[in-house]
């Protein structure tokens, strides 16, 4: 009779010639087997189970069970042992098995859609990276290395820009993180890549232009639920994407106010209506109040009411842009950091500033803030005042 067992663990199991099969058959002295009558049932431990490494499971067949008990035992042994981890995954899984058992955890699926989208557009563009003629996705996770790390970085730069190389980056760092919180390595090797840095482009707004923008895009029907965007994004301070895809129900026309449940973090942040821009939405319920959404397009294919596409929005923009006579490097997303500006500017406590943005922590609003003389003037006179 020969032994095997884990110290650490405790588990521990015998194995020994089963006349009934006449093959190697396994006893377990925890009684992860238990032999009935007619049938097997198997039995793993707890945290194999809770890893989705193995379950429970019956056997009436003679010939089933003694097929796939020794299988499930090599399971539990090799989980163990550190070779697999949660989903049968582990340190000699690719970068492209771990990602697609990383689509189907908890994890994931409590993200956004809009960010789980994100992710596997972002993945689909990381695995198909080529290093060394090797494709990137099949890469052992053991064998990644800074070396190989940096060369994919330097592929993403060059093939598209330094903000995709930094947000390739920032997506494999976090499946490796997730591998790293179930033990399969123990070190991010992107930590040690040296990546560049990235300005994102986002002129602020002034108010004149807005005005001139607001009076442009209502001035013709084809630009009005643009116009009515751009508005909401600079009443509210919030993202054209949240906005592009309000529904009726988040607004609450009887005490003015609106919920918005913001895509990129999952925060909810509830808003009041000014009275102009009440009046225009009641406006809007009258005309689009048929179908879902607060700012709808007829898509032509099939009639189908829907929200206007990420594509849709600069390009329409773009045309109200050049009959107002404005830069066109002004962004509709700009209108969200021309809010918050003129909310700091203004002196507003960063915690109701937040309030309204939807940010977690004060330091996010630090790219925000300004060194602007009408700022430093405020601070001063503040300063002045309590003298």
């Amino acid at each position: 009779m020969v032994g095997l067992s884990d110290k650490q663990s405790g588990f521990c199991a015998t194995r020994t010639e089963s006349p009934r099969f006449g093959e190697v058959m396994y006893r377990y002295t925890d009684k992860i087997v238990l032999k009935r009558s007619v049938s097997w049932r198997f039995v793993p431990p707890q945290d194999c189970i809770d890893a989705g490494v193995v379950t429970r499971q019956t056997f009436k067949d003679g010939r089933t069970a003694r097929y796939e008990i020794p299988r499930l035992i090599k399971l539990v042994d090799s989980f163990r042992k550190g070779d697999i981890a949660a989903g049968n995954i582990g340190h000699k899984s690719t970068i492209l098995q771990i990602y697609k058992y990383y689509v189907t955890t908890n994890h994931f699926k409590s993200l956004e859609i809009t960010s789980q989208n994100n992710y596997n557009s972002t993945m689909l563009s990381i695995i198909n990276t080529y290093i060394s003629s090797k494709c990137f996705g099949s890469i052992k996770i053991k064998d990644l290395n800074a070396i190989q790390c940096t060369e994919a970085y330097e592929e993403w730069v060059k093939c598209g820009s330094v903000a995709k190389a930094n947000r390739c980056s920032r997506i494999l760092s976090l499946l490796i993180n997730y591998c790293i919180s179930i033990d399969i390595i123990r070190h991010n090797p992107l930590s040690k890549i040296k990546k560049k840095t990235h300005t994102p482009v986002s002129v602020v707004w002034l108010s004149s232009q807005v005005e001139k923008f607001l009076d442009s895009a209502f001035s013709q029907f084809e630009w009005r639920n643009v116009g009515l965007i751009a508005l909401m994004c600079y009443e509210w301070g919030q993202r054209p994407n949240d906005i592009r895809l309000l529904e009726w129900p988040s607004i609450n026309f009887d005490e003015a106010k609106i919920k918005i449940k913001q895509s990129k973090r999952g925060a909810t942040v509830e808003l009041p209506i000014a009275t102009e821009t009440l009046a225009m939405l009641r406006q809007q319920h009258i005309d689009w109040g048929f179908q879902p959404y607060v700012v709808p397009h007829k898509r032509p294919s099939d009639g189908a009411y829907r929200p206007l596409t990420r594509v849709q929005i600069p390009n329409l923009a773009n045309e109200i842009k050049i009959n107002a006579e404005l830069p066109l490097e002004l962004k509709i997303g700009g209108l969200r950091k021309s809010v918050i500006v003129e909310m700091i500017d203004a002196g507003v406590d960063h915690l109701q500033i937040m309030s309204v943005t939807g940010h977690q922590n004060p330091s996010s609003l630090g790219p925000y803030q300004k060194h602007t003389f009408s700022s430093a003037k405020s601070a001063l006179d503040r300063r002045n005042n309590n003298e």
